[in-house]
């Protein structure tokens, strides 16, 4: 008997496995066919040489979005120089059309033949077939025409091509799809009953090594290993070869220096000095990177193969291990938090699509991927040291805070007042958390020892080296710009408000005082023009006024203080100054503090505003089956909620005195609000708090939902408890 009842279940265990196989194979099938008609990708490929270096531009054109600017790829022209130009664009709508802006001033270029191609189709042409493809603005007139290549002349600073994208390339036959599907589903069907198979084994021969895994699965490392690697992988893909720019320039020429020199500094040339002008964490773990995988060439590699070359997308892909460790740190946060792993899923979903695997932030040198993962393990730390009361998280959230100082300088004094924060809440709240003032006094002692032995080593080497004692050289630049900008206008402070504030807030204000009456406010002669420091019909003669020293050149606030800083920069170099940097950085934190005190309700009144506009950051991710309108409005509804929920967990653990509620949110809150006081606030800046405003969105949700579903079990058993309520 007990051989037939194992026979049975042997049968039923094959039958069930059998069964679930096949739903595999059919879901997988399903699951292809829609994804060959949802995700869209299509690869450009074109030759192109231009008589001057510059910006490349290529902008692809999706339904309703008329060449929208975040639908764009960036790359760099190098002056008379044949280069391959090879942009993979990935979305869910079919693209209509592909433009080129080769250049942004008149001269002459040429380009070869362009090749097309998509999973479904492929076009490639070239000669006079090339010619008849391409559609021209008005700004430039065909000079020769070969079977090789075709010659533009640009008469004006907006010139492009574009060409229109055959259909065919998006909607697949399904006598197309259907069998690479099918070949795709049995190839999963296969793991998945291999996977069964094992399972099974395990159960009738194994069933503590079963459980042991099931239990890795479940409540273990196995799963978020597994998903922040596999995560990890699929953002590869987001990392290109455009080249690094802005602030990202100066990260990564230490990183190189440091790798070539052996020298931390941000000089380009053969003999970099040492600097301390940037944080040193960024940087330093690119290096490391550097020296465990880059290829080992004869001849050292020049900075121009890695800021725009052969190495760019290689050095980037050290961005791999911040989003790893970040990931990883979103997933044991909200674990804790919400004891779900649905919920944990969910938020770290949540944080990859909108952060962790956001082009702005993975495919550059910017600090804030740094920033945001050092945030979030050091919230994770403190929140564990609240409430588990473990002396050891304390330290270690105190050294996350020294590491969060090392990648931005002003982080040292968010990370003292946090501190400071932190133990007077649970001071006050010490009855209620059964500890002693003496024991909470060894875990502030504690924070601060994590915080100073990480930032000692850094300040000592600053002091010995330029006497002095800062992380980095460059608060001062930045707060005298925040002062400038204090004595805007009351009606730039309305474009201000209005520059970076969501679209539902345009619509309604729109053709009033306080939105855009024309549709060049922030260009030249626009009544919003010195705000504008990104691309315009000015910017060229901004960056040129910056360079000669010119502010009355400048129209731009940002362009007029960079002018002022090239004068007081060559004064100090024509003196002989070996620092010059440093003792400007000096002179205008001097300068700013000067300001600020004349006026500091108005600093005060300002911060309001350059809050609100660096809230609205939120990556704008493509969202399939809406329009782009509907699509925004999705994404800043989530921003709105996302940091209602951080703004409100951090109040409600100061004013109701929770310790770890404020253990949660006074890195990330304390960031924002700092640079509103001491920044021009722009979103980039506060974007390292977007993961733990999506974690506490998801912990919030998952938190009301319990409470709902507490009471709608508490009413149902008050009216099956009730005698007076009848049963049919």
């Amino acid at each position: 008997m007990p051989a037939d009842r194992s026979a049975s279940f042997r049968s039923l265990s094959l039958g069930g496995s059998v069964v679930r196989t096949l739903l595999v194979l059919l879901l997988g099938l399903a699951a292809y066919i829609a994804l060959a008609h949802l995700h869209q990708s299509l690869d450009v490929d074109f030759e192109m040489r231009v008589d001057h270096s510059g910006p490349v531009e290529i902008y692809y054109d999706v339904p309703g979005s008329h060449f929208d600017p975040r639908l764009r790829e960036t790359r760099k022209a190098t002056q008379d120089s044949r280069q391959r130009y090879s942009i993979a664009i990935q979305g869910y709508r079919p693209i209509e059309e592909v433009r080129i802006d080769p250049m942004t001033q008149p001269g002459r270029f040429e380009i070869s033949e362009v090749r097309l191609s998509s999973r479904w189709a492929e076009r490639q042409i070239k000669g006079e077939a090339l010619l008849a493809a391409l559609q021209a603005n008005t700004e430039l007139k065909v000079s020769e025409v070969t079977p090789q290549a075709i010659t533009f002349e640009s008469t004006g600073a907006d010139p492009f091509l574009s060409i229109k994208v055959p259909q065919a390339f998006f909607r697949p036959d399904l006598g197309v799809v259907i069998p690479r599907g099918l070949l795709w589903a049995l190839k999963l069907a296969a793991v998945w009953l291999l996977l069964e198979l094992l399972v099974s084994y395990l159960a009738r021969r194994q069933p503590a090594v079963c459980a042991r895994v099931r239990h890795s699965f479940v409540q273990g490392w196995a799963l978020p290993l597994l998903l922040c690697a596999g995560l990890t992988y699929h953002s590869e893909r987001n990392i290109t070869d455009s080249p690094v720019l802005g602030d990202g320039i100066q990260n990564l020429l230490i990183a190189t220096n440091l790798y070539q020199h052996g020298v931390f500094s941000h000089e380009g040339g053969a003999n970099p000095q040492p600097t301390d002008f940037r944080e040193p964490l960024p940087p330093m773990v690119a290096y490391a990177y550097l020296a465990l995988f880059a290829p080992n060439d004869s001849e050292p590699l020049g900075f121009g193969h890695f800021r725009a070359g052969d190495m760019t997308r290689f050095v980037k892909m050290s961005n791999l291990v911040w989003v790893f460790t970040g990931l990883l740190g979103v997933w044991l946060l909200t674990r804790r938090l919400t004891h779900s792993v649905g919920a944990t899923l969910v938020a770290t979903l949540l944080t990859y699509v909108f952060f962790f695997n956001a082009s702005e932030y993975i495919d550059t040198f910017y600090t804030e991927l740094t920033t945001a993962t050092v945030t979030v393990w050091g919230s994770y730390l403190l929140y564990r040291g609240v409430r588990e009361k473990k002396t050891s998280h304390f330290l270690a959230g105190g050294a996350a805070m020294g590491l969060l100082a090392l990648t931005k300088a002003s982080s040292l004094y968010i990370n003292l007042v946090a501190l400071l924060l932190l133990v007077a809440v649970m001071l006050f709240a010490r009855q209620r958390m059964q500890v002693s003032v003496g024991r909470i006094t060894t875990w502030g002692l504690a924070m601060g020892l994590g915080l100073a032995v990480v930032v000692a080593p850094w300040m000592v080497r600053n002091h010995l080296q330029f006497g002095s004692m800062r992380i980095s050289d460059r608060g001062g630049l930045i707060l005298h710009g925040r002062a400038t900008l204090n004595n805007m206008t009351n009606d730039e402070v309305i474009g201000l408000i209005y520059e970076k504030s969501p679209s539902i807030y345009r619509r309604l204000v729109d053709g009033t005082r306080f939105g855009q009456t024309g549709r060049d406010e922030f260009e030249r002669g626009g009544r919003w023009q010195r705000l504008n420091r990104g691309l315009s019909s000015f910017w060229k003669s901004d960056i040129e006024a910056i360079r000669a020293g010119r502010p009355d050149l400048a129209v731009s606030f940002h362009a007029e203080a960079g002018a002022r800083y090239t004068i007081l920069l060559e004064q100090l170099r024509a003196q002989g100054n070996h620092y010059p940097e440093e003792v400007v950085d000096g002179m205008r934190r001097d300068e700013a503090i000067r300001m600020l005190k004349e006026r500091p309700g108005r600093h005060l009144f300002m911060t309001l505003p350059f809050f609100w506009h660096g809230f609205w950051g939120l990556k704008k991710v493509e969202i399939p089956l809406v329009s782009l309108a509907t699509q925004d409005a999705i994404v800043e509804v989530l921003n709105l909620l996302a940091g209602l929920a951080l703004l409100t967990a951090f109040f409600v653990g100061l004013l109701r005195r929770r310790p770890d509620l404020l253990a949660l949110t006074v890195l990330p809150f304390g960031l924002m609000s700092f640079y509103a006081f001491v920044s021009h606030s722009i979103p980039r800046y506060m974007s390292p708090a977007h993961p733990i405003m999506l974690i506490l969105l998801v912990a919030t949700s998952v938190a009301l939902g319990g409470r709902m579903l507490g009471h709608l079990k508490k009413n149902t058993r008050q009216r099956h408890s009730d005698p007076g309520v009848s049963h049919a």
